[in-house]
């Protein structure tokens, strides 16, 4: 039975999943009272998870402009994604030898749900399907302390924009597919080449939407 979570920890999970999704923008001000009421939740949960989510660097908080969430810095992501990369790779080279064919099956089952929710417009549901995709994969690892790692760096900064674009869905795709296809033949070079470029790509599409951003005029939702 799975455990029972805290208001605090729905509050927090809500939130942080609403910021990773793009429901909150980078930058813009989270007023507590007008995310219990968009949440559905009650303040004293949203004022406590917003606390919590100051230290992971997801949210920020300066005088006198309030909290926000944080802006994504183009040097913090090079670093996220090179840390990921490390612990990742590991991860998947000890996940190897443990992703049987039933592990297999359930990769194939999350690609094809990505597949569905990309199709559908459900770009929330395609990142958790996405996110439960590689925490199969690190999971196998069978070291709980790669896998806790991997996920605080997840929780950096929000991602959601790597799915605005069609040719990196299109590509992501296809890495996604190139890692089950290699974890079927049997080719651990493979399946570890395929981790590593999928991650570097992610971080060039990253890069690329900040460098794009940053040439446009300044948005007007910014206290929304």
């Amino acid at each position: 039975m799975a455990p029972i979570m805290t208001k605090k920890a729905l509050a927090r999970t809500s939130l942080m999943n609403a910021i990773r999704a793009g429901r909150y923008r980078p930058g813009q001000r989270l007023r507590q009272n007008d995310i219990a009421r968009d949440l559905g939740l009650s303040s004293t949960p949203v004022r406590e998870a917003l606390t919590d989510l100051i230290g992971t660097g997801l949210v920020s908080y300066e005088e006198h402009r309030g909290v926000r969430v944080a802006e994504i810095d183009p040097e913090r992501v090079r670093h996220v994604y090179q840390a990921r990369k490390v612990i990742e790779h590991e991860a998947a080279r000890l996940a190897f030898k443990g992703i049987d064919g039933a592990l297999l099956a359930r990769l194939r089952s999350l690609l094809h749900d990505m597949a569905a929710f990309r199709r559908a417009g459900q770009f929330d549901q395609l990142m958790l399907a996405d996110e439960a995709f590689h925490l199969t994969i690190l999971e196998a690892s069978g070291n709980p302390y790669l896998v806790g790692a991997a996920r605080h760096l997840w929780d950096g900064f929000p991602r959601y924009f790597i799915w605005l674009s069609e040719a990196r869905m299109d590509q992501s795709m296809d890495e996604h597919a190139g890692m089950i296809d290699a974890v079927a033949a049997g080719d651990r070079k493979a399946f570890l080449a395929a981790v590593d470029e999928h991650l570097d790509h992610s971080m060039a599409a990253v890069l690329a939407y900040l460098e794009q951003t940053a040439n446009e005029p300044e948005g007007h939702g910014d206290d929304r």
